[in-house]
């Protein structure tokens, strides 16, 4: 009976020493190894791309067999983002060395163990560059988005050329500048337009509109081209909104020049 043990002993000892878990895989190569697609080639190092394995020294890797720190996400495949979300914990909580996202300035914080801390970083800034040859028609004394509009530049990609619809990336100022050129037509006498800058925010404190006046009074008749411009500079929150508006009071129906250099709009955000 003695001899049984010792030998099971030895035996399970053995085990516990030499054992490894291999996850869709009959020869695992570390204490444990998952083979996420089931297609690991040993030797062929992107074969190891979908692959999580944990080694002897505690050190686990994803995408690779051999990871050199505590954490290692270095494959041959480049999908190699390491994913890092937001959080309420107070810096003291999460413990020095923490990291977090912040969704409103974009940008990456460390805690010391007191409190959260930005990291540099340099986002890009909002820039949108349009022009509008769509030959819109305005309806006389109907307030209307410009839409439409065929964009020349927009460096985030927040810009809605279908709708006019700009949509803030971050938190910051912002300088908008519209002009327009209505075709050549007759002026309604005492008459009037309106150019609009508008935001569409939930926030009373950035919930703002620019507008500019042009008038035409005493007695016209003549068959004229109409032109104005509006600037204005908005303090918006991450996700406000920018529109640009015309309303023409001119008497009749008026559409944009189809000449794009005519009617423009640039966003930028400082």
């Amino acid at each position: 009976m003695k001899k049984k043990l010792t030998i099971a002993l030895i035996m399970g000892g053995g085990l516990l020493i030499k054992s490894q878990v291999g996850i869709n895989m009959a020869k695992p190569e570390a204490i444990l190894h998952v083979d996420g697609q089931k297609n690991t080639i040993p030797a062929v190092s992107s074969s190891y791309d979908d692959d999580v394995a944990i080694t002897s020294s505690g050190n686990m890797g994803a995408g690779t067999k051999l990871p050199k720190t505590r954490l290692d996400i270095r494959s041959d495949e480049h999908l190699n983002a390491l994913g890092i979300g937001g959080t309420s914990q107070t810096a003291s909580a999460a413990k020095a060395g923490a990291l977090r996202y912040n969704s409103g300035t974009q940008d990456l914080s460390y805690s010391n163990g007191t409190v959260w801390t930005a990291l540099a970083h340099k986002a890009p800034n909002d820039f949108v560059d349009a022009e509008n040859s769509s030959a819109q028609s305005f309806t006389s004394g109907t307030q209307a988005v410009v839409t439409n509009w065929t964009k020349k530049t927009d460096v985030n990609g927040n810009f809605n050329a279908t709708t006019g619809t700009f949509v803030a990336s971050k938190t910051g100022v912002y300088i908008v500048a519209f002009t327009f050129s209505l075709a050549s037509g007759t002026i309604a006498n005492d008459s009037r337009y309106e150019t609009l800058i508008q935001t569409n925010s939930t926030s009373s404190a950035t919930n703002k509109v620019f507008k500019c006046v042009g008038s035409y009074p005493g007695t016209n008749g003549l068959s004229s081209r109409v032109a104005g411009n509006c600037s204005g500079i908005f303090n918006l929150i991450q996700g406000d909104q920018i529109t640009v508006n015309l309303n023409q009071a001119l008497g009749t129906a008026k559409t944009l020049d189809t000449d794009a250099s005519m009617t423009s709009l640039s966003i930028f955000g400082l």
